[in-house]
């Protein structure tokens, strides 16, 4: 029996954690959502997708109770396959997005992390507390949350170990929006669908070129954006979009 399950509305998917009380993930856990990812990942009918959790927590950690059995060549094996699921669904043409309806903690912050766009609701809180029990953060935490809110933030979070709040991590850019506790799902369907109605070529070169923005610089990501976005000329949604703009309606995109 796994521990995520998947419901699909319209051309959104909703992936929810159901592992309680924390929701505490380890290895296996990791291989089944990549699982779910790589079908979602070729679904022609799936455009967006929702990551959440279930009761106070999105995703709370690992289960530290499993440290003790690890030896560092069969830990580092299950790092591997985390930061390899992490990255496939940041690389993945569809946007992910993060719905922290609580505790993001460790490997939950680092899922955050890889998603898209991140919102939580008013008692969500975050952080890399891995330091706290003699380790590190081993999913690209480091990395990716470097990236997000800078060196400052991130060495504050990584070598304290603390907790954040839902209202600190929109102050720092860790997420984007913090909504009520009751309206967490509606704003992130709401947000899901809006990205699944748009072009899916065009939704994918642009995802593909911010991430590319991240690690290349200015003169390289502009050569990539620009090849990218030549190509998008060429298909058939581009003359939908010009059509449906000059006829005022909500374009109807077919991703080709």
């Amino acid at each position: 029996m796994g521990v995520w399950s998947m419901e699909k509305t319209g051309r959104v998917a909703v992936l929810r954690m159901e592992k309680p009380p924390l929701n505490l993930i380890f290895h296996d856990d990791m291989v089944e959502l990549g699982g779910l990812l790589g079908e979602l990942r070729v679904d022609p009918e799936v455009g967006a997708i929702v990551l959440t959790g279930t009761g106070k927590s999105f995703i709370g950690g690992a289960d530290i109770t499993q440290f003790t059995t690890l030896d560092p060549v069969t830990a580092k094996f299950g790092l591997q396959i985390g930061q390899r699921v992490l990255r496939d669904m940041e690389e993945m043409e569809k946007p992910v997005v993060a719905a922290v309806n609580g505790y993001a903690f460790g490997g939950g912050c680092e899922i955050a992390l890889a998603c898209d766009i991140r919102i939580a609701n008013e008692k969500a809180k975050f952080g890399q507390l891995e330091i706290n029990y003699g380790v590190i953060p081993g999913w690209a935490g480091t990395q990716r949350l470097t990236k997000v809110v800078g060196l400052g933030r991130a060495k504050d979070m990584v070598l304290t170990g603390r907790i954040v709040e839902a209202s600190e991590a929109l102050m720092m850019g860790l997420v984007t929006r913090v909504v009520p506790v009751e309206s967490l799902m509606d704003e992130a369907m709401d947000l899901a669908e809006r990205l699944a109605a748009k072009a899916p070529i065009a939704m994918a070169y642009a995802k593909e070129m911010v991430n590319v923005a991240a690690e290349a610089s200015i003169p390289l990501g502009s050569a990539c954006e620009a090849a990218a976005c030549a190509i998008t000329f060429g298909t058939e949604d581009v003359q939908e979009g010009v059509r449906s703009f000059m006829e005022n309606r909500k374009p109807e995109f077919k991703g080709k």
